[in-house]
């Protein structure tokens, strides 16, 4: 299941755009799940109760409240939520260069046509839509979190809290317990050599002593 939001404060424009969406799902089969927002802060409040989307369609200009721009630097630089992909949407085309510290995968200009939109998909299909990797979620205070396991060299047990220790070298921290993961993550990924570490077996090199690399 892919979850696509949608955030623009145009609801006709957001209706057209989801069912453009359905119309490729329905074309190639795939199951989708499109959640549209009319403001950007409904869809950072979301973050706070649920997990990342996978793609968002996010319109840059907002008659009230953060637009675009400051909701991709929320996402990217406050969140660090490198996952979803943004699709900047704008009737303007002179934004690209404001909205490349977001890192956006497309930007479409209104008006849009069903082909620009199957175009994005393929794209995203083709770029991201990998479904045999996993990911792990967590929270950290009330804010969701989702990493790719691959990105995850080990779990360390701490008390109450776990030690999650990244490929790129960040050490978080999350309430919980280590059986507790042990149940969320790839059994054949991860081994648990002691009561409190658990392991990327992709991470560790043999010799005389296990150790990690």
């Amino acid at each position: 299941m892919y979850r696509i939001a949608i955030c623009d404060d145009d609801l006709v424009f957001g209706s057209l755009l989801e069912q453009y969406l359905q119309n490729f799902a329905k074309t190639r089969r795939i199951p989708i799940d499109v959640l549209v927002f009319a403001r950007g802060e409904e869809y950072l409040e979301f973050l706070i109760e649920e997990f990342p989307v996978d793609l968002i369609f996010l319109d840059i200009q907002f008659e009230k409240g953060l637009d675009g721009v400051q909701i991709g630097k929320e996402l990217r630089a406050d969140i660090k939520n490198e996952m979803t992909q943004i699709i900047y949407i704008s009737g303007i085309e002179s934004y690209a260069m404001q909205l490349f510290q977001n890192r956006p995968m497309d930007f479409l200009v209104k008006p849009v046509k069903q082909e620009r939109v199957d175009h994005i998909m393929e794209e995203y299909l083709r770029l991201f839509g990998n479904r045999n990797k996993q990911y792990f979620d967590y929270n950290v205070g009330k804010t969701h979190y989702r990493l790719l396991e691959d990105e995850i060299i080990y779990f360390q047990c701490m008390g109450r809290k776990i030690q999650m220790f990244t490929k790129n070298e960040e050490e978080v921290e999350f309430y919980g317990q280590i059986n507790e993961v042990k149940r969320q993550i790839s059994e054949d990924k991860f081994w648990h050599i002691h009561k409190s570490y658990l392991v990327n077996k992709n991470y560790i090199a043999f010799s005389k002593h296990l150790k990690f690399i």
